[in-house]
């Protein structure tokens, strides 16, 4: 099941920021307010997952976990 948390504890900043512009709410920002994130396009995320269904491991392979931002 899919879940969309905004709260404190499990919710992104994302969710919450979203959910607080639905509102009409102040965004409500923690620590010092320079914190980042990488944000990756959606044809390139898809392109992402193209290539790693491409290289798939065979059967009883080692799981490789990809970094899109790298």
């Amino acid at each position: 099941i899919n879940r969309f948390n905004y709260d404190g504890d499990y919710g992104t900043v994302l969710n919450r920021f979203l959910i607080q512009a639905a509102i009409d709410y102040p965004l409500t920002v923690h620590g010092t307010g320079g914190q980042t994130r990488a944000f990756i396009h959606i044809q390139d995320s898809v392109r992402c997952i193209e290539l790693a269904l491409g290289d798939a491991p065979e059967a009883g392979e080692r799981v490789r976990i990809f970094n899109q931002m790298t």
